[in-house]
Order: structure tokens, then C-alpha cells, then sequence
């Protein structure tokens, strides 16, 4: 027993000491690399065929969690894509280039939220609109309420964003594991969404994220069968634009991310 206690503290020790020294920037860029940074092109063109998409879920007043940033943290970082020059691109964007397997433009980057929490409209949004940048939040259908949650955005909030430069897309109908479900139940559910967002949002459907990051075969052919063109995962990664538009990576920002490994990721 005694044995098993030691080595259970030792392995958590090494995790922690590894943890902190990504956190701090001093592994970082060769641990991204390792993650997904592409080396397809020689040269000056080594990373143009790659680019890092945020995953962002909740921005808080306060406090900072693996799923939450604090939006004085949201805002430093925000504020250092727009004063370097970095271009935010849309999925739209992003979908071109995959399909033509084209270079990235130099400096981009994408912008993505899971969700569509409330605080996405109180803190984020109105970052995002002081730096003039583009971003996509992927909301959960039956969340979608005209006022009543606490917790997600409202339709008319939902809206107000939509029409200012933050596309809404779907996170499903109602957050299941997608790969639990079967074929059928995948196709009713990515349907039901795709169809409720578009008639409330009045915004065209094309792009989905798995809840969970949580997908099979069946997931990519149902979506594709509904007219998705592309899906973005939890799987740790730069985007590259050789790279299956259904497997999309993506690179999760938590609320303990300082600014050193942060610039380091958009690299």
C-alpha cells in the first residue's frame, strides 16, 4: 500500500512539474508542435498551411477554472491579437482553405466559443466588438430560451451578435454524447438543431461542435447527409488545411493560460 502511495505521488509530482512548465512557456512550442503545428511546407512556408482555433467556453466576472477565464484575462489577450496584427477569420474562411487545401493567410487566427453562455454576450462580446474581431459561438438548440436561463444567452442576444460579426452555429439539440446515439437518433438530433437555429437566428447552419469533442462514423455521416460542410473537435491541435474538414482541431484556452503560452500559440 505504502508502495502504491508513493509512486501515485511521484506520477502526480512529474504531471504537476511538466504542467507548470507548458503553462510557463518553457516547452511550449515544441509541445504544440508536437499537437498538431504542420511541417508539410519548408521554410517560410513551415506554418502557413496550419492555424491555431481557440476553444473558449465560459468568460467570467472573477475567476479563472479550465473552462473559465477571467474577463480581465479574456481582454489582455484579445487585445494583444488586435494590437499585432493578427487577421480573425471565420469558419467560412477556415472551410475554403481546408477544401482548396490553400496556405492560411500570415497571421490569422479563429475564435470559437462552446455553449453559448450568458457571459459570452455580458463579457466577451463586448471585448470582441472593442477590437473589431470575429468569432463563432456554437450554441446547444434547446438551450435557446427568450430570457428565462440565467446561464445561456438569450434568442435576442443570440441575434444582436449575429448580426454584428459573431455567427452562431450548433452544438446539437440538447449536448448528448453523439457517439452514444445511434445513427438515427444522431440524424434527428443534428436535424432538430441545425433547422431551430436557422429559423431563430435567421443564420445559414453549416458548422458543427461535437459535444464533448464526442463523435463516430455515424456522427460525420449524418451531418454530412444534413448539409454540415465542417465539424471542429476538442482534440488539442493547430488546424491544418490538409486536414479531414470533419476532424477539425482545435486548441482549448483555460482560465490559468498566461500570456507567455498564449503567444506562443498563435505563434
Amino acid at each position: 500500500m505504502k508502495y502504491k502511495n508513493k509512486n501515485f505521488i511521484f506520477k502526480a509530482t512529474v504531471i504537476i512539474l511538466l504542467f507548470i512548465l507548458v503553462l510557463n512557456g518553457r516547452i511550449a512550442e515544441p509541445f504544440l508542435r508536437i499537437m498538431g503545428k504542420t511541417t508539410r511546407k519548408k521554410g517560410e512556408d513551415t506554418y502557413k498551411y496550419s492555424i491555431p482555433i481557440l476553444m473558449y467556453h465560459s468568460i467570467s466576472d472573477n475567476k479563472n477554472g479550465f473552462f473559465v477565464v477571467d474577463k480581465n484575462n479574456f481582454r489582455k489577450q484579445m487585445k494583444y491579437i488586435k494590437d499585432n496584427g493578427y487577421e480573425t477569420l471565420t469558419l467560412d474562411q477556415v472551410y475554403y482553405h481546408i477544401l482548396q487545401d490553400k496556405p492560411f493567410p500570415d497571421k490569422s487566427v479563429v475564435i470559437t466559443f462552446d455553449d453559448g453562455y450568458k457571459d459570452n454576450y455580458v463579457n466577451a462580446y463586448p471585448v470582441l466588438k472593442e477590437f473589431d474581431l470575429k468569432a463563432t459561438i456554437f450554441v446547444v438548440a434547446d438551450y435557446i430560451t427568450n430570457g428565462s436561463s440565467t446561464i445561456y444567452s438569450s434568442l435576442k442576444e443570440l441575434r444582436e451578435m449575429n448580426e454584428n460579426g459573431i455567427d452562431i452555429q450548433c452544438h446539437t439539440s440538447s449536448h448528448k454524447k453523439l457517439d452514444k446515439l445511434s445513427y438515427s437518433e444522431q440524424l434527428q438530433d443534428l436535424g432538430l438543431a441545425k433547422e431551430k437555429i436557422e429559423n431563430l437566428i435567421n443564420n445559414n447552419v453549416k458548422f458543427l461542435a461535437y459535444p464533448y469533442g464526442r463523435y463516430n462514423n455515424d456522427t460525420i455521416k449524418a451531418a454530412k447527409k444534413l448539409g454540415y460542410e465542417m465539424a471542429v473537435t476538442t482534440h488539442m491541435g493547430y488546424c491544418n488545411a490538409n486536414e479531414e474538414s470533419f476532424k477539425v482541431r482545435r486548441i482549448c484556452i483555460p482560465g490559468f493560460t498566461g500570456m507567455n503560452i498564449f503567444k506562443r500559440i498563435l505563434y
